[in-house]
């Protein structure tokens, strides 16, 4: 018995466990129904990803005395071929490995023995890792840029600051905490930034921290009073 989720996976032609490897993007729970990468995101994605690819890469390509340092373009490229291959096209790891090798790997037609392979099977598979993580980076980023569009306010600081560090969940989530903080009386519910991939939570209202203490507290209430009144009768009582 198929069901409405089967239907949709039937419908899209993309295999499904590419989809449930990123159902938590979607608008269903099993799905992965999200907005793709775009062919502007590349560039940033690719740079973001190459970084993260591992210490050696970084040395091998990138350090002034590295090996392969006359490569660092091709090797960006490869990435970003990879990328686009996995995240626009919808191939997977193993089909990109064998029919899409030439486009992550160098060589010069004028010299044909010269072939380097810039992107190993590894690595191919961490690049798709870190696509994903890209991907729901690029979710939140968005949400956080909405959220601060719905503040109408103008702060240099977050947007020339803050904004182009931004490189990492958490950091979304801290320039959130940063803005629900110093705009904490505009409207709550531009911070209210919800991700299919978060914990789910029912009916539960955010709790700010309090400045007012225990003692401040009990004074103001109805316990407060009566022990007032017990204290004068008291008092009264003895003289």
């Amino acid at each position: 018995m198929l069901t409405e989720d089967d239907d949709l996976i039937r419908a899209q032609d993309i295999p499904e466990r590419m989809q449930l490897a990123t159902s938590s993007l979607s608008q269903s729970a099993t799905l992965s129904l999200h907005q793709n990468l775009s062919e502007t995101d590349m560039d940033d994605a690719a740079a973001w990803v190459t970084s993260r690819l591992s210490a050696r890469k970084t040395r091998d390509f990138f350090s002034p005395t590295g090996p392969y340092n006359a490569y660092r373009e091709a090797l960006v490229l490869a990435v970003s071929y990879s990328l686009r291959f996995l995240f626009v096209h919808e191939f997977e790891v193993p089909y990109i490995w064998t029919h899409k090798r030439d486009y992550i790997s160098y060589f010069n037609p004028q010299e044909m023995r010269t072939r380097i392979e810039l992107i190993s099977l590894a690595e191919l598979w961490r690049i798709n890792a870190l696509g994903q993580k890209y991907r729901s980076l690029l979710e939140r980023r968005n949400a956080l840029s909405a959220a601060y569009t719905r503040l109408k306010v103008v702060d240099d600081y977050f947007e020339h600051i803050i904004t182009p560090k931004i490189d990492t969940v958490e950091m979304v989530a801290d320039a959130t905490e940063w803005l629900s903080m110093k705009y904490k009386t505009n409207k709550q519910d531009a911070f209210d930034l919800q991700f299919h991939d978060d914990e789910e939570v029912v009916d539960r209202k955010r709790k700010a921290p309090s400045r007012v203490s225990a003692y401040e507290i009990a004074k103001k209430s109805v316990v407060s009073k009566l022990a007032d009144v017990s204290g004068v009768a008291i008092f009264g009582m003895l003289f």
